[in-house]
């Protein structure tokens, strides 16, 4: 195997694209690479040697928070849902419309 010098290209997880992308060598001590150039996205950064970040651990969803705590024995109750649709979901009602003034209607702000 020959020796990696400055400039050789060579596969480095980049933080920045978040996958395994092109690098260019920046920075050697010794006989490790130590900096990196993203050829992608011109991101400079420590060698990862092609190990990416752990996956993120997904938070418990609220089903199972109550399903794991009704399986234990405790008894949660369920948030009661109101009649009523949400607001988002709604259309605007007259009242919460403001009617539409032009500047000759508008009245005059104190100077």
């Amino acid at each position: 195997m020959t020796a990696t010098r400055l400039g050789d290209i060579i596969d480095d997880y980049c933080p920045r694209c978040r996958m395994l992308t092109n690098h260019s060598v920046a920075a050697i001590v010794g006989e490790e690479v130590r900096k990196v150039v993203c050829r992608t996205c011109q991101n400079s950064h420590d060698f990862k040697h092609g190990k990416g970040t752990g996956k993120k651990k997904l938070k418990q969803s609220a089903y199972e928070q109550v399903l794991a705590s009704v399986l234990a024995g405790k008894n949660m109750e369920a948030p009661q849902k109101s009649a009523q649709p949400s607001r988002s979901s709604r259309t605007p009602t007259r009242s919460r419309l403001r009617p539409l003034t032009s500047s000759r209607n508008r009245p005059s702000r104190p100077r």
